[in-house]
């Protein structure tokens, strides 16, 4: 608590803060966090809801999808940046713009799958991930028997070992979870999604059984806010949220532990007062910028999200609202209201 730090050259006195370890968000479908939260469960399984979800010419997916993909991944990074996550597992395509500035750090060096039920290759993708990646795959989302099954199946084809790592995995019954304690492999929990669609998730006796496990923030279709709602969920079903958004979150995605990332927060699971990414500064608050010299601060802007306090974020608001803005006049992040 309370100390000076060098940032870019520049000495900031962090009195009163706790110096952290950037969260980690194991799980998160980056393009979609303009969308509004869809559906009126529960459901079984994942794949009703996206059934009954998925109209892409209806309202309101249709405007939503008018948004370049860029534009909304932008976005995406900054509901992340604003929680204090400085690296996130985009459950998809990688795309060009994480290497351009993005506002957080995207992983990389994984393979991964949708799910059973929509991808056809798993077993190739698995073989192709390399050694030292792990493997990511949506597995259990239901809370039916063949939700449990699609574990033996994964471990048939040969795709479940130490490196594979379970998404929500709802749905597994106790003899499942031995098994993937059995191989050494691991698990991300969505808590808030896994409760809007399935009115389930996973209990105290499996968060606390010693399996591998992180925590991620799924895409706001299904759970809105950021990755502190997640924290302050886990925290209150007795789970050690500052592991699963660290250590073990950073021993599931088999993260370097070389990364210069950091927050300084008032105490954990509390909005950043400054993110550090690679050594450079991406969010400060408006007091800690006040110690910024002139031509360092002109490179942020003003941020303010509903329900979180106004923050400076390397990056220009005012042109990305507008730019967004010509497709869809109206939107909100996460569920939450925006200004610059």
């Amino acid at each position: 608590m309370g100390s000076k730090v060098t940032v870019e050259a520049v000495e900031l006195d962090l009195e009163r803060l706790q110096l952290l370890p950037g969260l980690v968000n194991a799980h998160d479908h980056l393009q979609f966090s303009l969308f509004p939260r869809l559906g009126s469960g529960p459901y079984l399984n994942a794949t009703e809801w996206a059934r009954d979800i998925y109209h892409p010419e209806r309202e309101p997916i249709r405007p939503h999808l008018d948004v370049p993909k860029h534009l909304r991944l932008i976005w995406g990074g900054l509901r992340n940046l604003v929680a204090g996550v400085t690296t996130v597992c985009h459950h998809d395509e990688y795309h060009p713009v994480f290497d351009s500035g993005f506002p957080i750090r995207v992983l990389k060096q994984f393979g991964w799958a949708h799910s059973l039920a929509f991808t056809q290759d798993v077993r190739e993708r698995f073989e192709q991930t390399p050694p030292g990646w792990p493997f990511i795959i949506h597995l259990g989302e239901g809370t039916y028997s063949d939700a449990a099954a699609e574990l033996l199946r994964l471990h048939e084809l040969g795709a479940l070992t130490e490196r594979t790592v379970l998404v929500h995995a709802v749905g597994l019954s106790g003899e499942g979870w031995d098994l993937v304690k059995r191989v050494g492999a691991a698990a991300i929990w969505c808590p808030r999604s896994n409760l809007f669609t399935l009115a389930h998730t996973l209990g105290r006796e499996v968060v606390r059984s010693g399996v591998r496990l992180a925590l991620g923030t799924d895409s706001p279709l299904t759970a809105e806010g950021d990755l502190l709602d997640e924290i302050r969920f886990a925290q209150d079903s007795g789970a050690r949220a500052c592991e699963l958004v660290g250590s073990a979150a950073r021993d599931v995605l088999r993260l370097s532990p070389d990364l210069d990332d950091w927050i300084a927060v008032r105490g954990f699971g509390t909005q950043p007062k400054l993110v550090v990414i690679g050594g450079e500064i991406r969010l400060i608050s408006p007091s800690l910028a006040r110690q910024l010299p002139s031509s360092l601060a002109a490179e942020f802007h003003s941020l303010h999200v509903e329900g979180r306090q106004r923050v400076l974020i390397r990056w220009d608001i005012r042109r990305l609202l507008d730019e967004t803005r010509a497709y869809l006049p109206y939107f909100r992040l996460a569920g939450r209201e925006i200004r610059s």
